[in-house]
């Protein structure tokens, strides 16, 4: 009887999470097959929704297509890699929208999917309602996500992807141009093969935002870190959705752009409170402080947090300054492009190996 009570509701679940109708196969977003990385909220229907820059999902699959279903409150922009390979951008906009992943695929042959998000909350949210296969088709967990090594990005434009895409400074900004794979923290997550989540705003900083003609701004990355969602402030992180081997930081930039500068007792309020959200969350993690490259201030306010604190896992990096030129090295609207910010990884991916022991490879930055 207990046999057969497991059978039937085993066969419900399968029924719920994998419909099928019209010779197509219906997967909910919430199939344990799928696995999310960076910060998701699930309602009670099993829709799966998100919006940080850089959040990515995979599965492997057989079929020769793969489409989902999914509601998008602006324009968001996805790159869609099959195994290693960046197979084609795809955009996603309206609502109950039917969206193709992947097509034109061998439908005997088993897929590796990935699917990155590349522009940032403030132009779109997303939410997947169910992934559609061809009738014979079928998800499996992918195997090549490495849950041993996790880092978490907090920052700004840099951080989000700003303009990577963009061919000079002096180009317009277009959300097309903003691509988060090519961020330094991806690059250095791919160095060293660790799942990364991005917690990145453009035009944020520590304790001031970007133009603002006070010194303190009502809402920065101390407050919106805390948010599972980058679009609203109603839902508030968990934390419990991954344990970062590190976490690095990059802010100020946007604190120091313009004037009015904060303060060196403003500046250490809101680190202390980005530090202590760190703590209260993660506990003793590593956190490698990154020092941007604008201004002497900033670097003595940073450094000078540092060593009143006496944290020992706390860690600065040098500054950025000379790190990556103002010309060549430059995306779309004054932003670092793909070099910049190769350049910005190479520089960090000595700290990494250092605080946390991941041996240094013999491979490419890329």
């Amino acid at each position: 009887m207990r046999k057969l009570s497991f059978v039937i509701l085993f066969s419900l679940l399968s029924q719920i999470l994998y419909g099928q109708s019209n010779d197509l196969v219906h997967i909910k977003a919430v199939a344990p097959e799928i696995k999310y990385f960076g910060r998701t909220l699930v309602n009670n229907i099993g829709d799966v929704t998100f919006d940080w820059a850089g959040t990515y999902f995979g599965f492997d699959f057989i079929g020769e297509s793969c489409s989902m279903k999914v509601t998008e409150t602006g324009v968001s922009f996805y790159n869609v890699f099959l195994g290693d390979t960046l197979a084609h951008v795809i955009r996603v906009s309206r609502k109950d929208t039917n969206v193709v992943i992947a097509s034109g695929l061998n439908p005997n042959n088993k897929h590796r999917l990935k699917v990155q998000k590349r522009s940032e909350g403030e132009f779109g949210k997303t939410t997947i309602h169910h992934f559609i296969l061809p009738k014979k088709g079928r998800i499996y967990s992918g195997n090549y996500f490495n849950n041993n090594r996790f880092i978490e990005f907090i920052g700004d434009s840099y951080t989000a992807g700003y303009g990577t895409d963009g061919n000079h400074r002096d180009d317009p900004f277009f959300i097309e141009t903003e691509n988060a794979n090519k961020t330094y923290a991806c690059i250095i997550a791919r160095y060293f093969n660790s799942d990364y989540a991005l917690i990145a705003h453009s035009g944020r900083g520590a304790v001031r935002n970007y133009g603002d003609p006070l010194t303190q701004s009502k809402y920065t990355m101390k407050d919106a870190m805390m948010n599972t969602l980058n679009s609203d402030t109603i839902h508030k992180y968990n934390f419990n959705q991954y344990k970062p081997s590190l976490v690095v930081v990059n802010l100020g930039t946007n604190d120091f752009s313009t004037k009015p500068y904060p303060s060196e007792v403003e500046f250490h309020s809101a680190y202390k409170k980005i530090l202590a959200n760190i703590r209260n969350n993660y506990g003793e993690v590593p956190v490698l402080c990154v020092v941007p490259r604008l201004s002497e201030d900033l670097e003595k306010y940073i450094k000078t947090f540092a060593a009143e604190l006496d944290d020992l896992n706390l860690h600065i990096t040098a500054s950025l300054k000379g790190v990556f030129n103002d010309d060549s090295d430059m995306g779309a609207a004054w932003h670092p492009g793909y070099s910049g910010q190769k350049k910005m990884a190479m520089f960090i991916i000595p700290y990494i190996s250092t605080i946390l022991g991941w041996e240094l490879q013999d491979r490419p930055v890329q």
